[in-house]
């Protein structure tokens, strides 16, 4: 009770306001007084560090949202509340319909919740992955959504800083909205009603985002302009025509090597448009990124790619038609997003009740899901118990340990000290520590199959199952980190 007083009070509208500020806000989505009781749980959509999104059909009217579900505990230990009030206030005053809505807001003990548009055609990572790369059509048409969004978002003095196709939601019918705004910074003339203690971090560009996405001036700590989310928008571009993103690779730590050096390549197909786009949209000075110059984003939508687009009157056109999601039977933990949920405590992230002790069977979903998501806020909170001081991870994700009875789910962690665990995602415990050497000879990793890989050391040789087929990129990082 004390935690959850503690909690409102950080998160109550404040009435003295500084000067030139009203001195009353009125939400446009009100505060209800609702129970998660009254909904019906669906499906996760995804899961952040402190949130889960859920498909939830309200019972009384049958209206179905995505219901962004955030533990108070959580967010209060980790002083993200500033964080969440800024989000919520953001989401309020955006009016667009490339831009999620915000309908309604409630808590109770253990969570705040926040009554999201649902946008039943899923993510644009979803249709780039089930049709392998995107029709320079397609991808022109989604493009110029975003575009049409992002421009109304900049000129509203706002940064979204988490463009990536797994933010870009499709809408029953194929529209695109920009989604999750949980890392959106104010600009000093944005025209956003901030309240005060709503973060808005105006030090020296905090580094947030996913870091396949990131851009080399974010790397280098520069302030935060219009100029990174157009980095993001060329990085996404490039995924929609190719399927992959321009600066994957197997760890973080090369990903940024290959982003502060601006190692990209353009395969053969790619148009010429399309490819000078992307190398516009890719410079390395932000301020000369399309759409970010003193023409505005005159000169990004009048570029030859987007001949054909006809910008007045773009949600009336009819949108690319969406690929299906096929029947697979998926053996791997980090589909949380394609299973129900059905929680006792929704707000407890840890999934333990203290009064039982017991854990919700949704639970090994979402942990196993933070690796989709990939994100630095992501791994620094729930990963860091299990780091020393400047440890950092290199990779991570979610594996199945084969062995001759039994297959355990076990996350498996690789960092820069270097040190390789496994983890129980459940109990969150560490279950083996791989005896690190930097000589091969001494511990090798043997792919058989692009999920199937075995780690050799002199006394034990572990053999491991990733679901989502990156046997050869764990290869890759550990002898990346043994060969430093």
């Amino acid at each position: 009770m004390q935690m959850e007083q503690e909690f409102e009070s950080k998160l109550s509208v404040q009435n003295k306001n500084p000067p030139n500020r009203s001195q009353s806000f009125a939400f446009r989505a009100p505060q209800e007084n609702f129970s998660i009781q009254d909904f019906e749980l669906g499906k996760i959509y995804g899961v952040g560090s402190y949130s889960k999104v859920v498909r939830a059909k309200k019972k009384d009217t049958g209206i179905v949202y995505a219901l962004k579900i955030m533990d108070k505990k959580f967010i209060t230990k980790e002083n993200k509340t500033a964080y969440v009030k800024l989000e919520r206030i953001v989401l309020d005053q955006l009016d667009h319909p490339g831009i999620i809505r915000l309908y309604f807001t409630f808590q109770d003990t253990f969570s705040l919740y926040m009554a999201l548009e649902s946008c039943e055609g899923g993510e644009l990572f979803d249709q780039i992955t089930r049709k392998g790369r995107l029709s320079e059509d397609e991808a022109r048409f989604y493009a110029a959504e975003v575009v049409e969004a992002l421009e109304y978002i900049h000129k509203l003095g706002l940064l979204h800083r988490d463009i990536k196709p797994e933010n870009l939601l499709l809408t029953s019918d194929g529209h695109i909205k920009i989604a999750d705004f949980g890392s959106v910074k104010p600009m000093q003339d944005s025209l956003i009603t901030v309240l005060p203690n709503a973060a808005s971090d105006d030090k020296a560009c905090t580094f947030v985002g996913t870091a396949a996405y990131v851009p080399p001036e974010v790397l280098n700590s520069s302030p935060a302009t219009v100029g990174n989310d157009l980095w993001a928008l060329g990085c996404t571009l490039y995924q929609m025509l190719s399927g992959t993103s321009p600066f994957k690779d197997a760890s973080e730590w090369l990903i940024f090597q290959r982003i502060i050096a601006r190692d990209v390549n353009f395969p053969d197909y790619f148009s010429d448009e399309s490819r000078d786009l992307i190398d516009q949209l890719l410079d390395i000075d932000p301020s000369r990124r399309p759409g970010a110059g003193p023409d505005g984003y005159d000169s990004l939508k009048k570029h030859p790619f987007f001949n054909g687009i006809v910008w007045d009157n773009l949600r009336m056109q009819t949108p690319p038609k969406l690929a299906l999601k096929q029947k697979v039977h998926y053996s791997g933990g980090d589909v949380a997003q394609d299973s129900s949920w059905n929680p006792s405590h929704v707000g407890d992230s840890s999934g333990k009740h203290e009064s039982s002790g017991k854990q919700t069977e949704g639970n090994n979903d979402s942990v196993a899901s933070i690796t989709r998501i990939a994100s630095i806020d992501s791994f620094d909170s729930k990963w860091q118990q299990f780091l020393e001081p400047d440890e950092v991870v290199i990779m991570i994700s979610m594996v199945k340990k084969l062995q001759k009875l039994t297959n355990k789910k076990v996350q498996l962690i690789l960092t820069n000290k270097p040190k390789l665990i496994y983890v129980d995602p459940s109990k969150l415990v560490v279950k083996g520590n791989i005896m690190w050497s930097d000589n091969p000879k001494e511990m090798s990793v043997h792919v058989s199959s692009p999920s199937n890989f075995k780690i050799v050391t002199p006394k034990k040789v572990i053999s491991f199952e990733d679901p989502k087929h990156r046997a050869n990129q764990w290869k890759k990082a550990i002898e990346a980190i043994q060969h430093r």
